[in-house]
């Protein structure tokens, strides 16, 4: 199954990321101007990444479903499923607009289910983490793990402080700035765990389950960049940042939901 998703799942990708990617590098392209206007472009995206997100939460949801009740895992993968369906349900929230036509509302209701998605999906994260040190992974000593998560921490903070400079100092109402600067560092923050996460199973490189968290990581990544240019899109009105949104979700989405069934496959190995 894994190969067949695979072969399906990486080229469709691959594809809808760089028609978007080939939005903001040739917006004039003849493609953008006349078969996939602005309009079409923004109601595709909508589009694609609820699917996605639909995925990803099915298959979280499914791999909960697959194991026995008392497996140390199955609370997180419940939790990990909860967390994507609050964001799902705040695609969905948008999804009118961008299908209309109409400008995105920035705050609204979709933001109140995007930032409950992320003690969800903290959560669950740390649940992984407790769930393989009992099952006997090599996890490390105390201060190895203490090593990496300060070192991932730095980074971020390394990362996030000249990034979100602009968006602080930007003059924009307070809570659209807020909300701007607030999805970037609740990124870097899921990014810590998950780090940590990788660090484990990457003794296990090759394998099906690094794979997996690797697509997982990987996905949040380009969620973090995505929020980092939707801040300067929204507090900065840089306009042309739109369609480079929109590719760092789909991507974000993408790669999240082929970790999500990736794990689903060893769950019912």
């Amino acid at each position: 199954m894994t190969r067949t998703m695979d072969r399906l799942a990486w080229p469709s990708l691959w594809v809808a990321t760089f028609v978007f990617v080939g939005w903001g590098l040739v917006p004039r392209a003849a493609l953008y101007t006349t078969v996939l206007s602005p309009a079409r472009l923004v109601a595709l995206a909508a589009l694609i990444k609820m699917a996605l997100l639909l995925l990803a939460t099915r298959w979280s949801g499914r791999a909960w479903r697959s194991l026995e009740v008392g497996n140390p895992v199955r609370p997180a993968w419940r939790l990990l499923a909860a967390g994507l369906l609050c964001t799902l349900l705040g695609q969905a929230a948008l999804a009118p607009y961008q299908l209309s036509g109409n400008e995105s509302p920035f705050p609204s209701l979709a933001d109140l289910f995007y930032v409950a998605a992320y003690p969800l999906i903290a959560a669950a994260l740390v649940m992984f983490i407790r769930a393989y040190a009992d099952t006997g992974f090599p996890i490390g000593t105390r201060g190895e793990r203490a090593a990496v998560l300060g070192a991932a921490t730095a980074v971020c903070v390394a990362l996030a402080v000249p990034a979100l400079r602009p968006v602080i100092e930007a003059d924009a109402p307070a809570p659209a700035k807020a909300l701007s600067a607030a999805y970037p560092l609740l990124d870097m923050a899921l990014l810590v765990p998950l780090v940590l996460l990788l660090r484990i199973t990457w003794r296990f490189r090759g394998g099906s389950l690094s794979a997996a968290w690797l697509a997982v990581l990987s996905g949040f990544v380009f969620l973090s960049a995505g929020d980092v240019l939707f801040a300067y899109f929204t507090a900065l009105g840089r306009s042309g940042l739109d369609p480079f949104v929109h590719a760092a979700y789909i991507l974000a989405y993408g790669l999240v939901a082929v970790g999500a069934r990736r794990h689903l496959d060893l769950v019912r190995a």
